[in-house]
C-alpha cells in the first residue's frame, strides 16, 4: 500500500497544534513516560551498532523475491516484486527516531513476551530485543526470503532468542498466539489497513494484561489507519493511549481514568 503523503502532511499539522509537552501532562504515569522514555536523549551504544549495520546493508545489491500480503489490491491477495536488499532496508526499516523510541520503550518496560508484526530486514526487531536479551520474542514475516535476510542480520548483530514465524498473518497469528500465555509488548507494523489492524488488535488483546503495551506504527498513514486508531482508542479494554505521530502507544492499565494524550518529544 502506498503511503498517503498528502494525508500525512495534513495530519502532522493537526498533530503539531494539538500535541502537548510533558509540562502539559497531569498523569504521573504519562509524565514519567515522557520524561524517562520519550525525552531520554542518552546515546545508548546499541544505537550506533544497529545504525551502522543498517547503513552498511543499505548498500547491498543482492536481489530477492518478496511477497507483501499487506499491499494487496482488489484483484490479488498479495504483491510480488524483485527488490535489492539495500532498497528494502531503506524503504521498509523504521526511521531512526521511532526505532530508538522502540528501544527505550522495551528497555523501560522490560517485557518478557514480545510479538512483532512485520520483521522486514530485522532492524526494528533488533531495536526492540537488544535491551531485553533474555526475553522471548516472536516476529512474524509474510515473505520467506525476507525472513532469511532478517535472520542473518540479527545473527550478525548478535541478537538472540528471536523466532521468525513465516507466512500470512491470518494463518500464522492464531498459531503463534496459541503458544503464548500472555503478551507483554506487541509492535504492529505488518499491515496498514483498517480491517486487518483492528482484527490483529482484537486477537492480541485477548492475551493482554494490565501491564501490556501495544505499539502501532504509522497511525497517521492514511484515513483508514486513523480510523483504526480511533476505534482502538475507544475500545473498552483500553485505558490510556499516547499519540507520538509516528507511533501510537496503547495501555490497558487498571484503576486509571480513560485518557488519550498527543505528545511532542
Amino acid at each position: 500500500m502506498i503511503r498517503n503523503k498528502y494525508w500525512q502532511i495534513k495530519s502532522y499539522i493537526g498533530y503539531w497544534f494539538k500535541a502537548k509537552t510533558r509540562y502539559g501532562v497531569h498523569s504521573p504515569f504519562v509524565y514519567d513516560l515522557v520524561e524517562k522514555v520519550l525525552k531520554d536523549r542518552t546515546e545508548y551504544p546499541e544505537y550506533k551498532k544497529i545504525e551502522q549495520y543498517k547503513k552498511n546493508i543499505s548498500k547491498s545489491k543482492t536481489v530477492i523475491e518478496t511477497v507483501d500480503f499487506g499491499a494487496r489490491s482488489d484483484n490479488k491477495p498479495y504483491k510480488e516484486t524483485f527488490e535489492k536488499v539495500g532498497d528494502i532496508v531503506r524503504k521498509r526499516s523504521q526511521r531512526k527516531q521511532p526505532a530508538q523510541l522502540l528501544f527505550r520503550l522495551s528497555r523501560y518496560f522490560q517485557p518478557k513476551n514480545i510479538l512483532e508484526f512485520g520483521t522486514a530486514a530485522g532492524i526494528s526487531t533488533a531495536y526492540i530485543k537488544a535491551p531485553v536479551p533474555d526475553s522471548r520474542m516472536i516476529s512474524m514475516e509474510g515473505c520467506a526470503s525476507l525472513a532469511d535476510v532478517a535472520s542473518n542480520n540479527l545473527k550478525k548483530l548478535g541478537i538472540k532468542n528471536v523466532e521468525i514465524s513465516v507466512g500470512e498473518f491470518d494463518v500464522t497469528l492464531p498459531l503463534v498466539l496459541n503458544r503464548m500465555d500472555q503478551l507483554d509488548f506487541v509492535f504492529f507494523d505488518g499491515n496498514h489497513r483498517y480491517e486487518p489492524t483492528l482484527d490483529y488488535f482484537n486477537r492480541c488483546a485477548e492475551k493482554a494484561h494490565e501491564h501490556t503495551l501495544f505499539i502501532f506504527d504509522d497511525i497517521h498513514w492514511s484515513p483508514g489507519m486513523e480510523k483504526a486508531w480511533e476505534a482502538i482508542k475507544n475500545d473498552a479494554r483500553v485505558t490510556l493511549t499516547v499519540d507520538t505521530f509516528w507511533l501510537g502507544l496503547v495501555f490497558f492499565r487498571k484503576g486509571m481514568e480513560k485518557q488519550h494524550f498527543i505528545i511532542k518529544y
